[in-house]
């Protein structure tokens, strides 16, 4: 796991753009964003990806492609690109640390991530490097985005419309991010100096490092939003959050990392609201084993929920029908 800040508090605001290395005369070789792809066996939809990018308007980037392990023909797709794509290979060694060894080779003081199936819109980097000249002081500026075929959950954006202006108008906080995971890596262009100063991505985690650094560079540096669509979503049978139960371990895990390194969240969000969203959590975790026959596993995730939420009558009711069905089934400890 990647080191963080001793220091709770953010830092003076910085203008990043100032104080980057990024020359925007014509003479420059570093690039203004360098967009970054981890990408793992995803050979199918990695050339539509890397086309969308390329064919942006805004095309003053690098694009580095990190092929994490794969053993299908991922460097064979990527070869007709040879010219425009900065590839590495690295044996498997998860998201995290590909996308860390991504900006560790990146030259630009901007990184934009993208995921290796999904599409950036035409106007990607034109809208997010665009905002941030009115908001250089940024450590962290993202947008919204849309679901490739078609609307879900009765909503065509992953941010909800009337959500996304009001972040817009009124700024991002803390409870926006700690309620719902609102920031998508695909939607967003961070500060390497930021990125590099709060440690990067935890290598730990496979699927939620995103949301443990959006915490993290939310509670040392500016963070702002655009309401506009700059990535398209496509859900697929393999997507890596389709793993719901690394997804809510993971999840747990990283709330706890929040509560624990974070007091000053605490303070901000309230100690209930932090056992009100771990309880669900397990108790999401508790009803998805017990639907798969992890019988003691669901037992051990629900009698958690009840220790983190007590008064919840619904945990309650989960713990004692399950204990009686332990019972009655002749498992011990109950």
């Amino acid at each position: 796991m990647l080191g963080l800040l001793d220091g709770k508090k953010r830092p003076p605001a910085i203008d990043f753009l100032k104080n980057s290395a990024h020359l925007t005369d014509s003479m420059s070789n570093v690039p203004a964003v360098s967009v970054v792809i981890a990408s793992y066996n995803r050979a199918k939809f990695l050339s539509e990806t890397v086309a969308s990018i390329l064919g942006q308007n805004f095309q003053d980037f690098e694009l580095i492609v990190v092929d994490d392990g794969s053993t299908d023909n991922t460097q064979q797709t990527l070869a007709s690109y040879s010219s425009r794509v900065r590839y590495f290979y690295q044996e498997n060694q998860g998201p995290a640390a590909a996308r860390n060894f991504g900006v560790r080779q990146s030259r630009a003081p901007w990184i934009a991530f993208q995921d290796s199936d999904d599409l950036c819109t035409a106007d990607h980097l034109e809208v997010l490097y665009g905002s941030l000249r009115h908001h250089p002081e940024c450590g962290l500026l993202f947008g919204n985005g849309a679901y490739l075929d078609g609307p879900e959950h009765n909503r065509s954006t992953i941010i909800p419309s009337h959500k996304s202006r009001r972040l817009e108008a009124r700024g991002v906080c803390l409870d926006d991010l700690f309620t719902k995971s609102i920031v998508r890596l695909q939607a967003s262009v961070i500060s390497k100096t930021a990125y590099e100063s709060v440690g990067g991505m935890d290598e730990s985690l496979r699927i939620c490092h995103d949301l443990d650094l959006f915490f993290r560079l939310l509670l040392r540096f500016p963070v702002k939003y655009t309401d506009r669509v700059v990535f398209l979503y496509r859900k697929h049978q393999g997507n890596i959050t389709l793993n719901e139960e690394l997804r809510l371990t993971e999840n747990i895990k990283v709330i706890e990392k929040l509560r624990r390194e974070f007091p000053d969240a605490v303070a901000i969000l309230g100690a209930r609201k932090f056992a009100r969203r771990i309880a669900y959590r397990y108790y999401r975790l508790a009803r998805g084993r017990w639907r798969r026959n992890e019988l003691v596993a669901a037992r051990q995730a629900i009698d958690a929920a009840v220790a983190y939420s007590p008064f919840s009558l619904k945990y309650r009711f989960y713990q004692h029908r399950w204990n009686v069905w332990h019972r009655q089934h002749g498992f011990p400890g109950v």
